[in-house]
């Protein structure tokens, strides 16, 4: 018996239109996925660095920091090291890494969200109160500058990603930075389970600091705003990081610190001669003891006395 024509017409009509739906749930499920792992490659600083025999050799500041570097990132060279790639609890450095993964979802700086009692929760102190309704844009500043917790935990909800999901971006992206002695089961800090080493927090900062918005806000001592709700409570933070206020051409810095971590700070330097120098304090036993311990390390290297005799 001949099918008639009409029947083949249909078939084929019917085989483009299945094709067509799978094509398009296909072509949605890969929108769905990062769009860092379809996206062209970020350039990524510090890939390659070595350690100068002076480096190897040098006593000259027996810290009592568990941990430090000091690195030349023009060309990615260890000037001083202790136990750079030693693994320790790295504290609210930690925020770093959650800063560049807010950012990667391209959030608009300008929208607003309310803490919640969640977001509080067990975040330690803080003038940010559970109800209050900031922008993003403030809490990127308490987050990085006060190294508020509940800002950092309301930012990582804004992100849209769930509590795994924004960890494990956390964890792709050390990875993606060749941070091989790093890694991070939450976004604030908090947790002694955070670790990383000396090397790869300099790694990450430099990385950090490239991000405009980043930058700006590690630079700056102080910031005003004040909450969109009923409230309208007026918040004045200053940063955590007093090197800002030093005589040292300071670009940018964060600390840190818990029981576990002890104190820490990095914190990158220019030179007169535009020399860039990023240093890194891990575990000091006191808050200033981090202050005057990466300052004389990195006073040293910017009058080259690396290269002395």
């Amino acid at each position: 018996m001949k099918r008639r024509p009409g029947y083949f017409f249909v078939s084929v009509l019917l085989v483009l239109f299945i094709s067509k739906v799978e094509w398009g749930n296909w072509h949605w499920d890969l929108n769905k996925a990062h769009q860092s792992d379809s996206a062209p490659k970020e350039d990524v600083p510090l890939q390659t660095i070595y350690k100068s025999q002076r480096a190897e050799e040098s006593h000259k500041f027996p810290l009592r920091s568990k941990a430090a570097v000091v690195l030349d990132t023009k060309v990615g060279e260890v000037l001083f090291e202790k136990n750079m790639e030693k693994e320790l609890p790295i504290a609210s450095l930690t925020k770093l890494m959650s800063a560049l993964i807010f950012l990667k979802t391209n959030p608009n700086l300008d929208d607003t969200i309310t803490i919640t009692v969640a977001d509080a929760r067990g975040s330690g102190r803080s003038q940010l109160k559970a109800g209050e309704t900031f922008t993003l844009c403030d809490l990127m500043h308490a987050s990085l500058m006060s190294s508020s917790n509940r800002a950092t935990k309301t930012l990582a909800r804004a992100s849209g990603l769930s509590p795994s999901e924004f960890v494990a971006c956390m964890n792709r992206k050390a990875k993606e930075l060749g941070l091989k002695n790093t890694f991070f089961c939450e976004p604030t800090g908090l947790d002694e389970a955070n670790r990383s080493c000396a090397i790869d927090c300099a790694k990450l900062l430099y990385f950090a600091l490239q991000d405009s918005v980043i930058g700006s806000i590690l630079n700056k001592t102080s910031c005003e705003f004040v909450s969109l709700d009923r409230r309208q409570r007026r918040h004045r933070i200053g940063s955590t990081n007093k090197l800002l206020f030093s005589s040292l051409n300071v670009r940018g810095g964060k600390t840190g610190y818990n029981g576990a971590s002890g104190w820490c700070l990095g914190t990158l330097v220019e030179g007169e001669d535009g020399k860039e120098i990023v240093a890194v304090v891990l575990g000091a036993p006191t808050k200033y003891t981090r202050f005057k311990e990466i300052r004389s390390i990195v006073e040293w290297a910017i009058r080259g006395n690396v290269k002395g005799s």
